[in-house]
């Protein structure tokens, strides 16, 4: 089982990138902060994964009644699509783990099925913005 940490250790934050914007283009003036958040969680120890947590990331896309519908093929660079990021337990329960600390999301797994429907570099991407979204840069400071 792979987790969150192997992947970002054999992925370039530069592809990172690319895919970030694709989806997140008002945020391309933070390319220098998300590099260094890049860097700093590559040498982050993972913290224990108790609970046998997997990131999952579903996909949506908006219909014109304002409905999502969650699909399970799209081209990953589509930039019309919605992309949900969360956790599931070793009970299967789903969770939002936008609140969990950096190590936390370092020591979860992947789920296989997420990230055989996208690359590596889109997969992390997501977790990216959704790891920013709590805490921004640093998870030791609160909000």
């Amino acid at each position: 089982m792979q987790t969150f940490k192997e992947l970002i250790a054999i992925t370039d934050f530069s592809k990172v990138w690319q895919k970030y914007i694709v989806h997140y283009s008002n945020k391309k003036d933070r390319l220098e902060k998300f590099s260094m958040l890049y860097e700093k969680l590559k040498l982050t120890l993972p913290a224990d994964n108790k609970t046998n947590m997997y990131i999952y990331i579903n996909v949506f896309q908006e219909e014109i009644d304002s409905e999502s519908i969650f699909i399970n093929e799209f081209d990953e660079d589509d930039d019309s699509l919605f992309f949900d990021v969360s956790g599931k337990d070793d009970e299967w329960t789903g969770y939002s783990i936008v609140s969990s600390k950096f190590n936390e999301w370092l020591g979860y797994y992947i789920n296989k099925k997420s990230l055989d429907t996208m690359s590596s570099e889109s997969f992390i991407a997501h977790c990216l913005w959704e790891m920013t979204f709590y805490y921004g840069y640093d998870d030791t400071v609160a909000k």
